[in-house]
């Protein structure tokens, strides 16, 4: 599978380990927040596991909504650009916190934004067919050993590898990897289930 994913956290303030307390998901403020996102009515499809649910399938969108914050994955989040993302969600965030990945490893294109109320804390995008996209805000301390040349790829068109980068964001802000080292922090993605919506007029 790669690593493939587009997802995001929204809250007034973000956990440090947000796949923690899932039992206490409220379904049907999840239910409502699918329908806003899909523009109609939402028929629940089942709890996916975390895995697959981090690139759901096209007309799918999971959703767990929990006190405080929200997580919520879905192919169309992923844009090259994460104001673009921030944009398109802006009435959802509704001037919240947000915490953002995307990537796909067929392309080699990584996306990462981090806003704290309506202001930029961190945006950068990067791919080796488009370069560096995006890059604002002030670099988080896991940043620096890929900026200081030390997780470098020998001829690679980038200083380092969008997908080492955005599964060291995944680590640090979502608690869990799709490729690379797993460590004791990282919880199992198999474990996890996330519920699932699609379009209620949508047939399989």
């Amino acid at each position: 599978m790669g690593s493939k994913i587009a997802m995001m956290l929204i809250g007034h303030s973000i956990p440090d380990r947000p796949f923690e307390n899932l039992e206490d998901t409220d379904f049907e403020k999840s239910r409502d927040i699918a329908s806003r996102i899909l523009g109609d009515a939402v028929s629940p499809t089942g709890d996916i596991m975390l895995d697959f649910a981090v690139w759901p399938q096209p007309n799918i969108v999971c959703v767990a909504s929990l006190p405080g914050y929200d997580i919520i994955s879905t192919r169309s989040l992923a844009h090259d650009l994460p104001s673009e993302t921030y944009r398109q969600f802006s009435n959802l965030i509704d001037g919240r916190d947000v915490v953002y990945v995307a990537m796909h490893s067929m392309e080699d294109w990584a996306s990462f934004g981090i806003w704290r109320g309506k202001s930029v804390r961190r945006m950068v995008s990067m791919s080796p067919r488009l370069g560096i996209l995006e890059n604002f805000g002030r670099h988080f301390s896991f940043e620096n050993t890929f900026w200081a040349g030390e997780r470098s790829v020998p001829d690679y068109s980038l200083e380092f590898h969008p997908i080492d980068f955005g599964n060291e964001v995944l680590r640090e802000f979502f608690g869990f990897v799709l490729e690379g080292r797993v460590d004791e922090q990282c919880i199992d993605l198999e474990e996890v289930l996330l519920p699932s919506f699609r379009a209620a007029e949508d047939t399989y």
